[in-house]
């Protein structure tokens, strides 16, 4: 079954544990539905993370966004952060930081309440004490003094073409316009406007959009800074970081 199904076997035997291989589910998996749905959570970054349909599956992808973000924290010796996480889904950058990192205060938000109720059930499982917002980007955030904001945000293309897997998680939570910088545009504009002088900007992009947001970050940041394109583990531009007022 595993191979007809080119699904890792711990991953099968933990939706028998939980949900049975039934017919229903074996249906779905062949006809590509994630399977992660299916079992209810996924594991990041050591936590097990509730999911469903409106949010989008955690990967590892954004488990390295988490782990240099974090590395970058550490190394330029932050104290007292207050982290906003944008675009949350599921919670899992914004639960993660929480966890990992000490004298941290974590605002998360999204623009889907049934998001927002996925990522409430995640803190209220793991015990974290993070803040939940409903806001279209930065429209709700009363704060302007973050330290750090980051987001896995909407960045696929319009017209680009997606695994059939992929297909079946929100796509709101996907495409963001033709370029898929729509998103990015706002939160790169407004980077400024809603952090302290001395900030870090870490978000995970397309990498065919790369050109496009080097324009933006030109159009848009006054400020002295450095940024850094960095690649994922498999050599894909994958992560912006911008870094304000401060050494990398």
């Amino acid at each position: 079954m595993n191979n007809n199904l080119n699904i890792p076997q711990r991953e099968l035997e933990e939706l028998k544990k939980v949900n049975g291989l039934t017919k229903e589910n074996i249906k779905k998996l062949e006809n590509n539905y994630p399977i992660q749905y299916l079992i209810g959570y996924t594991n990041f970054y050591g936590l097990n993370i509730i999911v469903n349909e409106n949010v989008l599956i955690p990967r590892y992808e954004t488990e390295y966004l988490v782990e240099k973000l974090i590395k970058y924290i550490k190394k330029n010796n932050f104290n007292n952060l207050k982290i906003l996480d944008l675009c949350t889904g599921s919670g899992c950058i914004g639960l993660t930081l929480k966890k990992e990192l000490k004298n941290v205060e974590v605002s998360m938000s999204d623009i889907s309440k049934e998001a927002l109720e996925v990522a409430r059930k995640n803190k209220e499982n793991l015990k974290l004490d993070v803040t939940l917002m409903e806001s279209d980007l930065f429209d709700n955030i009363k704060d302007k003094d973050f330290d750090i904001i980051v987001s896995n945000p909407p960045y696929v293309m319009t017209a680009e073409n997606l695994p059939k897997n992929v297909l079946f998680e929100p796509h709101q939570a996907l495409f963001s316009g033709e370029k898929g910088i729509n998103h990015i545009e706002v939160i790169i504009k407004n980077y400024e406007k809603y952090t302290k002088n001395k900030s870090i900007l870490a978000l995970e992009i397309n990498e065919q959009s790369k050109n496009e947001i080097t324009n933006l970050i030109n159009k848009y940041i006054t400020s002295n800074i450095k940024y850094s394109f960095e690649k994922d583990l498999t050599g894909r531009i994958r992560y912006l970081f911008i870094f304000r007022n401060m050494e990398t």
